[in-house]
């Protein structure tokens, strides 16, 4: 057979081979579109920017680049992020990407405050609407309730916030899973009736998808505390997953402020005014991506301080019980011209148990904090302190004691500008224990505690301290202000009847800084020094300002407690140790009186044999 020939049964005979093939457009047409679909999957960045109006406001930056990516590839993804990361932006629009390309796909979206987070979601839409219209014609938004925020396709597609129990899901979006304040997320909820949703496998013509991510969890949030279930379990598991699992299995981030910075999707000013209203332990959550508090050696575990939340309503005075003592306490900066460093101030009021149980101690009620930065003199800051303490005073202030570090000079200067005569007709103060005797002025108020607090070589060793807090708080015997600020607004007008509005601010200032006292708390570890113990901060930048003032008022307390003790396990005197009494004085017997109407007291001693009468 010739070479390049074939034979022709038709013909036959021998023909010469056609090495020309006419093209066939609807074949390459369709190999091409599903290789586009692919590209877009996998790169859903890229679609957005061959979609993106002339006339958007914004456009994509690397960082929003990269989370777009991370949803799109991993089976589990947990991204934390700062405030103003667009992160409610970026789920609604990587979820319309992954609805559009797989047509049927059913995502659910949950989030802690659901009629907030549908006005965000509604609100997302329509910047993406105006962004990238091509793809927001191709879904259309309802709401079947106000607070249910719900998009669909023409296709199938659908991604809701509406996930009733039994109900089923190809994939969940999580917004704000590690929320604790004002309105929680709801884990329950989300192990119970959300997360069972997640049970369907997408098909083609009954076949099981191949290239279809199959029980997708996008997780995007702020910071939270590490007992979060958040942060010690979710986070926990796509970490391992990540390092240890599959391929393509999980993937975990956090972002911090400086990156949104960096990648000008927001700008420096907005972030400054963020720094100034937010509390240390809140920019670190929510601006710095760090979960705070500690589950390895915790000052006081998250639990505990939870359980001791409380105390529902504030005192801004003494509450005029005269069995209830108040110790005023107060930290001072000893650290001049740093922005961090400010004064704390508690007021603690302590009452005596009743109960076998904890017979010989004081419940420790921190009715009252503050932080503040000093003053510029110390008189200054000695009068205002004293005027604090006024404010718990009863009776002239003779149960009402003052707590003052005078372990740095700052402390000391402070105590003698109280001791100094004062100016207002007011009883000068003077210290326990005789400190400073020299500048005691007569008729002075014994109240002022000098606390030497320190490592060593001190009276008030910072260790002990540490341990007797901690005792104490789990014992249950100290209570903090509640967590719901307005709650406790409510509490204290109702018991003060109150009808306006004039002194809010005032009244609700206290369980603000309860929160800042329970961050700093949060941000302490208990470390092993020596013999001994003492705490450690992980962020430096996070004062303790109002948690050592706290301490010291529970030294105070420790002390009282002995008194009380000793005052409870003397026993009564039996009728012998009486008798005995009267005549231990050189052998007199103790004088007698006698009274009746219209009669006089008649002394009677013993006779002397030796006089004459």
């Amino acid at each position: 057979m010739p070479q390049g020939y074939v034979y022709s049964k038709s013909q036959g005979r021998f023909v010469k081979k056609n090495t020309e093939q006419a093209f066939d457009y609807d074949a390459i047409n369709k190999k091409s579109a599903a290789l586009l679909v692919s590209f877009f999957r996998w790169y859903p960045d890229y679609y957005l920017d061959l979609i993106r109006s002339d006339s958007a406001d914004h456009k994509l930056e690397l960082l929003q680049r990269v989370i777009l990516r991370v949803m799109a590839r991993y089976r589990i993804t947990h991204i934390t992020g700062c405030r103003g990361g667009t992160k409610t932006y970026l789920m609604n629009g990587e979820k319309q990407i992954e609805g559009t390309f797989f047509p049927g796909e059913k995502m659910g979206y949950t989030a802690p405050a659901q009629k907030q987070s549908a006005n965000l979601g509604s609100d997302a839409y329509k910047e993406l609407e105006k962004d990238y219209p091509i793809l927001t014609s191709i879904w259309k938004i309802k709401n079947d309730r106000d607070d249910k925020f719900r998009i669909y396709t023409d296709y199938g597609s659908e991604f809701t916030m509406y996930i009733p129990r039994g109900s089923n899901k190809h994939q969940l979006g999580v917004e704000e899973m590690g929320q604790e304040q004002p309105e929680p997320f709801d884990m329950k909820n989300f192990k119970t009736t959300v997360s069972p949703t997640l049970r369907l496998k997408r098909t083609v013509n009954q076949v099981e998808d191949r290239v279809h991510i199959n029980f997708k969890r996008s997780v995007i949030t702020n910071a939270s505390d590490r007992n979060n279930l958040c942060f010690s379990t979710y986070r926990h598991n796509a970490l391992m997953s990540m390092l240890f699992g599959e391929k393509y299995e999980a993937f975990c981030m956090d972002f911090t402020w400086k990156s949104v910075l960096l990648c000008n999707i927001r700008d420096i000013e907005y972030f400054k005014q963020q720094f100034k209203e937010l509390l240390p332990d809140e920019q670190e959550r929510e601006l710095c991506a760090h979960y705070i508090g500690s589950t390895e050696n915790p000052m006081i575990p998250d639990e505990t301080l939870a359980r001791s939340r409380k105390l529902t309503c504030t005192e801004l005075e003494h509450c005029g019980d005269p069995n209830a003592i108040y110790v005023v306490i107060y930290d001072v900066a000893d650290e001049d011209g740093k922005n961090n460093a400010k004064c704390g101030v508690v007021a603690e009021k302590l009452t005596e148990f009743k109960t076998i149980a904890k017979r010989d101690k004081y419940l420790s009620q921190w009715v009252w904090v503050d932080s503040f930065a000093p003053h510029k003199s110390y008189y200054q800051q000695a009068m205002n302190l004293k005027k604090i303490w006024s404010r718990y005073c009863m009776d002239g202030g003779q149960t009402t004691y003052l707590v003052i570090d005078c372990q740095g000079g700052h402390g000391k200067a402070i105590v003698e500008e109280l001791m100094k005569p004062t100016t207002d007709g007011s009883r000068p103060l003077c210290c326990i224990g005789g400190y400073h005797s020299e500048l005691e002025q007569p008729n002075a108020l014994r109240v002022i505690y000098p606390m030497k607090a320190g490592t060593r070589g001190t009276t008030d060793p910072d260790g002990d301290m540490v341990d007797y807090a901690q005792n104490e708080f789990d014992h249950g015997n100290v209570e903090l202000l509640i967590p719901r600020a307005l709650d406790g607004l409510e509490q204290y007008k109702r018991n003060h009847n109150i009808k306006d509005n004039m002194t809010d601010g005032k009244i609700v200032a206290p369980y603000k800084k309860t929160d800042e006292l329970v961050g700093q708390i949060k941000n302490l570890n208990r470390v092993a020094s020596g013999t001994t113990v003492k705490e450690e901060r992980k962020k430096k930048r996070i004062p303790r300002d109002i948690w050592s003032a706290g301490k010291y008022g529970l030294r105070m307390k420790q002390h009282l407690e002995t008194k009380l003790a000793e005052k409870n396990n003397k026993k009564p005197k039996s009728s012998w140790e009486r008798e005995k009494e009267r005549f231990m004085n050189g052998g007199m017997t103790t004088p007698t009186t006698t009274t009746s109407t219209n009669t006089r007291v008649h002394l009677i001693g013993l006779r002397n044999p030796n006089t004459r009468r």
